[in-house]
């Protein structure tokens, strides 16, 4: 036979053959098909390398890696070499008592391992350490997220979270800086519930930084700055303050004479005798000379006239 043709014989052969498996798999019942084994759900945790402060996160993270992915890791033997092999070298050989002993009962209970390393690693006054640190946390100038995020982590770590709201509240209240307590003394109403409580301290929180920005000046050319300064009567202009025509009216009319040279044949104003004013208002006693000197009879036009320009 043709090589060639003895090949394709052989492939056709194959392709019976796997045709055949597979109708004779599809007509078994469901419960005796033989089971693929699952995709991990989970990445790997990192090795534990035997520091304290790693064994925290490392625990949490192995038990779940056990509890989602269980069936992708295999039988109890294979979760006990998982567990041993996600050891640095030198934990591994802490742990060697419980390895001989599983291997010799053929009992493989991998929370012996983690049993051990709970005895060596995990510090039994941790809660206690937690919830004094949490009744002495201080917010100061920190801003209120990373208050409230670090006041968060450390409750639960003292076993905190199903504390009464009002211990919780009370916890958190006096930490927090001056500013947002004084807020808070401010109003009649407050929440009993503590995530409500969090959230008007937040809206507090907000709204003073808020008015802080609107109320602070603005830099350059002294812009947002406003200083008062006394009044120069010398500099002030007498056509920035010129009385009304009415006001201009009265004067003519209480003024029936030129108050200087007590001529009816024109005005005040128009007196040859007046000496030169410049056009800056100066504080002059020219009329309150004639006053003082007794020259000027209708002393209520005058006083009028006076305190009118007092009073400008």
């Amino acid at each position: 036979m043709d090589p060639i043709q003895a090949a394709i014989a052989e492939l056709q052969a194959e392709v019976r053959r796997q045709r055949d498996e597979i109708q004779f798999l599809r007509n078994q019942p469901p419960d005796q098909r033989p089971k693929t084994k699952p995709k991990p759900s989970l990445p790997d945790p990192e090795k534990f390398s035997g520091q304290s402060y790693k064994f925290d996160t490392w625990l949490p993270s192995i038990k779940a890696k056990l509890r989602v992915d269980s069936e992708a890791i295999g039988d109890t033997v294979a979760q006990f070499y998982y567990v041993y092999l996600n050891l640095d070298s030198h934990v591994q050989a802490m742990v060697l008592p419980q390895l001989g002993q599983a291997e010799e009962s053929q009992s493989w209970d991998y929370t012996t391992i983690l049993d051990q390393l709970s005895r060596v690693y995990d510090n039994p006054n941790k809660v206690q350490e937690a919830e004094d640190k949490l009744l002495s946390l201080k917010q100061g100038t920190e801003s209120l997220p990373a208050y409230v995020a670090k006041f968060e982590r450390i409750l639960y770590e003292a076993r905190g979270q199903n504390w009464p709201d009002v211990n919780k509240i009370s916890t958190f209240r006096n930490g927090l800086n001056s500013t947002i307590r004084g807020r808070l003394s401010q109003q009649l109403i407050l929440p009993r519930q503590y995530p409500d409580f969090v959230r008007v301290v937040q809206q507090l929180a907000g709204r003073s930084s808020s008015l802080s920005q609107a109320q602070a000046p603005t830099s350059g050319n002294g812009a947002g700055h406003h200083h008062s300064e006394p009044m120069d009567l010398g500099a002030i202009d007498l056509n920035a303050i010129s009385p009304s025509q009415q006001q201009q009216r009265e004067l003519q009319r209480l003024e029936r004479y030129c108050i200087r040279c007590r001529s009816v044949d024109h005005w005040v104003q128009d007196c040859p005798q007046k000496p030169h004013i410049s056009d800056k208002l100066v504080v002059a006693t020219i009329d309150e000379d004639d006053y003082d000197d007794g020259s000027v009879s209708d002393v209520s036009g005058l006083s009028d006239h006076l305190d009118w320009r007092k009073r400008v």
